[in-house]
C-alpha cells in the first residue's frame, strides 16, 4: 500500500527492490523532504543488496529552484544509501523532460539514469540495466 503526504506518494514494487515515487500536481519544500525520508526508510533492508527508485512525474508541476536542489541532494542520499539505479517516468512533458535532465546533470550520481514515458518503460529498463 502506498505511503502519502501532500502531492507525494511512495511504493514498493513487488517481489522486486524497486521504490516508486509518484508527484501530482504542485509540491513543496516540505513534502519533498518527507520523500527522501520516507524513500530511504522504505529502501533500508536492500542498502548492501542494491536498489533502484523510479520517480513518475508524468503529473507533476515543474518544481522551484529551490525544491530542484532538493530533489538533487536527495538523489545524492540514495546513491549513498545503495540505490543502483534511477528511472524518470516524465510523459509527454518537454517541460518535465527538461528539468529531470538539468537534476540528474546537477547530481552527477555516476549511477545509470533513464527517461521513460511511463512507469513501467522505467521498470523493464532497470531488469535490463542493472537487474534489480
Amino acid at each position: 500500500m502506498a505511503k502519502q503526504n501532500g502531492a507525494q506518494s511512495v511504493e514498493t514494487v513487488k517481489g522486486r527492490q524497486i521504490i516508486v515515487s509518484a508527484g501530482k500536481g504542485k509540491t513543496n519544500a516540505e513534502e519533498l523532504k518527507w520523500l527522501t525520508e520516507t524513500v530511504l526508510e522504505e529502501a533500508k533492508a536492500w542498502r548492501y543488496r542494491g536498489w533502484a527508485y523510479v520517480a513518475d512525474c508524468s503529473e507533476m508541476a515543474p518544481v522551484s529552484p529551490d525544491e530542484g536542489g532538493i530533489l538533487v541532494e536527495m538523489t545524492k542520499k540514495f546513491v549513498d544509501a545503495g540505490c543502483k539505479a534511477f528511472g524518470f517516468a516524465e510523459g509527454k512533458s518537454i517541460m518535465l523532460k527538461v528539468q529531470a535532465k538539468k537534476n540528474t546533470e546537477r547530481s552527477q550520481t555516476g549511477i545509470p539514469e533513464g527517461h521513460f514515458e511511463t512507469v513501467e518503460e522505467a521498470i523493464a529498463w532497470i531488469k535490463e540495466e542493472v537487474n534489480i
